[in-house]
């Protein structure tokens, strides 16, 4: 974990609290800041280097421990939770990005919400730690097609070739067909099944009928 640190070599900046190194103002020596709220996480990898020296000498690989994948049909802001807006990162549809903390005195988890719109609030936070797929739900300020939210599934995976060390975090839409959902109903039985959620309708708005899914 490697905190963000700046520089300075002007007064203006060292009169609002940071201390000096080496000389005086009148010097314009570089100035060291106190360690700001930014975390970068990196991991590190140790090969053998190619060629007569690779018996004593090693190559360090440092990468990210942490990549975004969007595996979305939209573009995705992604910020740590209670984290100004401004901070957020953009991932486009099909890319990949690193990601770092903002500020390392709030919780470590993760909020999402398409960047389309401004018709969508921030998810919950999850965590990057917990392996597996998470379903995350992110709340529409309206309705639309009868629907309160958009439903994404978060698969968070070790990265391969890290040492288990490196986390690779994939975000989709939930397919409404029924594969790779979050969650899923299927029906065996020769009769039909009414399904809805309990306390929201008063009566049943899909049903299944028999071998259906």
């Amino acid at each position: 974990r490697w905190p963000a640190v700046t520089e300075s070599i002007n007064s203006q900046t060292l009169n609002a609290g940071w201390s000096t190194t080496n000389g005086s103002l009148d010097d314009k020596k570089l100035c060291m800041a106190p360690l700001e709220s930014e975390v970068y996480e990196l991991i590190y990898n140790a090969t053998l280097l190619d060629g007569p020296w690779g018996e004593l000498t090693r190559l360090i690989t440092f990468l990210p421990r942490f990549i975004i994948r969007n595996e979305s049909s939209f573009d995705l802001n992604i910020k740590q939770s209670g984290s100004p807006d401004a901070s957020c990162l953009l991932v486009k549809a099909g890319n990949s990005l690193p990601f770092y903390w903002h500020n390392g005195g709030l919780p470590e988890l993760v909020a999402i919400r398409p960047s389309q719109t401004k018709n969508y609030h921030w998810s919950n936070g999850f965590d990057l730690c917990t392996l597996g797929m998470l379903p995350v739900r992110i709340r529409r300020s309206e309705l639309r097609d009868g629907r309160s939210h958009l439903s994404m599934r978060v698969n968070v995976e070790l990265t391969s070739g890290t040492g288990g060390s490196g986390t690779t975090v994939s975000i989709g839409e939930e397919d409404s067909s029924g594969e790779g959902s979050l969650f899923r109903i299927e029906n065996h039985s020769p009769f039909e099944v009414y399904v809805g959620q309990d306390g929201v309708l008063a009566n049943p708005s899909s049903h299944l009928q028999d071998d259906e899914r």
